[in-house]
């Protein structure tokens, strides 16, 4: 990329975050209710989840040590091998048995939260690129009317954002194979290596990103736009301005990082780290990650809708369950 690519892409990139900002107030109260919405839910989920795992894990605690506790009926000071062979191998048995029972129980806890988890944060998003693409054109929207289109489209960016999610956690499978490869045989060098490949490994995961997020935007706004084919049209639609959605990505995990280390220093300051602690800190993440998700999906509305300006079509959006179609000329003015 010469110097002259690069500074278009920061430009844009800069102008994104400039009409992002702006556009947040233009359905104020509506964008109000869809943030104020997803932290509610989201907040209580991950409590719920929280308070669950803390029960089983103390459960099975107590269970460990009673039954690694002598009787105390048969308990004989004088022996000096109070643990025969033989009971120490059906302790070791039981032990597996609760570890396999507990083990089982907390994934029957955790796969239903995270599905719930996953569910409230799409249709966050739905909601969220719906109000920005209307906003977008300075027009008003009303919670019935958002409703009624998400209710209606929900299906096709589900099935998009479960195609991205196999994507993610397929390309982080294969880099956590990758790096375990490196240390079958560790020294210094294979120890920088894996440091190295992790490291491109992220920016290539935010790279990869911008066409996936592009992916879920369109199967939102775009009628019988889902899965396979949204990925393909995401990818088309941002040739260009890939790096501006690079920096995008970039941007925002930068501050989400700087943002969640200073919460945690803030949540634990002195020695207190218990359990209360955790949950504080725990519900404070959940909030900052579901509001810088919002303004990733206002970002990559506006994206979206530049990049649709760029390639000369023309702008459909979605009003009640029929689409309104918006001169190209308009936006262009607009993005003067």
């Amino acid at each position: 990329m010469s110097a002259m690519e690069f500074l278009k892409s920061f430009t844009s990139f800069l102008t994104i975050l400039n009409e992002s900002i702006k556009l947040i107030p233009r359905n104020g109260k509506l964008m109000a209710f869809v943030a104020i919405s997803s932290l509610a839910l989201s907040s209580t989920i991950f409590l719920l989840f929280s308070y669950s795992t803390q029960y089983v894990i103390t459960d099975y605690t107590n269970n460990i040590m009673k039954t690694f506790m002598p009787d105390l009926a048969s308990f004989n000071a004088t022996d000096p091998n109070p643990i025969k062979p033989e009971d120490a191998l059906l302790l070791a048995d039981k032990m597996n048995m609760l570890t396999r029972e507990y083990f089982a129980r907390l994934l029957a806890i955790q796969i239903p939260f995270l599905f719930t988890l996953v569910v409230i944060s799409s249709f966050t998003s739905i909601s969220t690129i719906l109000v920005s693409s209307v906003s977008y054109t300075s027009k008003k929207s009303s919670l019935n009317e958002v409703f009624s289109i998400v209710l209606n489209i929900w299906r096709g960016p589900m099935v998009t954002v479960l195609y991205v999610s196999a994507l993610a956690v397929g390309y982080c499978l294969f880099v956590i194979t990758l790096a375990a490869l490196l240390f079958v045989y560790p020294s210094v060098i294979t120890y920088w290596l894996a440091i190295s490949v992790a490291i491109l490994a992220v920016f290539l995961y935010l790279y990869l990103l911008v066409s996936w997020f592009m992916a879920v935007v369109a199967s939102v706004l775009e009628e019988g736009c889902y899965g396979f084919e949204a990925l393909v049209r995401g990818e088309n639609l941002v040739k260009g301005k890939k790096f501006c959605g690079f920096l995008i990505n970039v941007c925002f995990n930068v501050v989400g990082l700087i943002v969640f280390w200073g919460c945690k220093k803030m949540v634990f300051l002195g020695d207190n780290k218990g359990f209360p602690r955790m949950m504080l800190y725990g519900v404070v993440s959940v909030g900052v990650s579901c509001l810088g998700k919002i303004f990733v999906d206002v970002a990559y509305t506006v994206l979206y809708l530049q990049c649709k300006v760029q390639n000369g079509e023309e702008i459909e959006l979605r009003r009640s369950v029929h689409y309104s179609k918006l001169p190209t000329v308009q936006l262009d003015k607009e993005m003067a």
